[in-house]
């Protein structure tokens, strides 16, 4: 009986216990290297914002905070980061640590395909107040036009974005930690 114990425990955790969790950004540094916050001003709306490296009770956390507005065909606020080394494992999700204002958010990946400024696959998430783990799927990310291939390669991505977008609202993103899990 132990030994079939045993191999339904294995068949049925194995897959987790074997994952491979690579560190995206756990935020441990002094400072934020590599993320750049973007609003719709870069085409003439007038959302705001603005992002910093907080810590609360030993956890150490990005905030984005500020103001969407779809004024002058505008709607989005970001803080993006570039993949700065080539990722080399095939991952199949994305976990991020996040908290907010009782919203709803987005993470944005570009491609090697993504060539366009508006181009890129996304993922929905809806935070509460309380810090949550979150995983998104890369076969679930939505492409944001035809053009753009269906399944996105994790070997081909440039770079990840917190983003709030589409609609008017007050932003207040937490986000601890982002890995990636095989």
């Amino acid at each position: 009986i132990l030994k079939k114990i045993t191999i339904i425990f294995l068949y049925i955790f194995g897959n987790n216990l074997l994952a491979q969790i690579m560190v995206f950004e756990n935020f441990k540094d002094k400072e934020l290297k590599g993320w750049e916050f973007i609003s719709d001003q870069v085409m003439g709306g007038i959302s705001s914002g603005k992002y910093k490296l907080l810590e609360e009770n030993d956890i150490k956390f990005l905030r984005m905070t500020g103001d969407v507005s779809l004024e002058n065909n505008g709607g989005f606020v970001q803080v993006r980061k570039k993949f700065t080394e080539k990722i080399e494992s095939n991952f199949k999700v994305i976990r991020l640590n996040a908290r907010g204002n009782n919203s709803d958010y987005f993470v944005h990946l570009r491609t090697s395909f993504t060539l366009l400024p508006w181009q890129y696959y996304q993922a929905k998430f809806s935070v509460s107040d309380e810090w949550k783990f979150y995983n998104l799927d890369l076969k679930n990310f939505q492409r944001s036009g035809l053009l753009l291939p269906k399944e996105i390669n994790p070997k081909l991505i440039k770079s990840l974005a917190l983003v709030a977008f589409g609609r008017e609202h007050v932003v207040k993103l937490d986000v601890a930690n982002i890995s990636l899990l095989d």
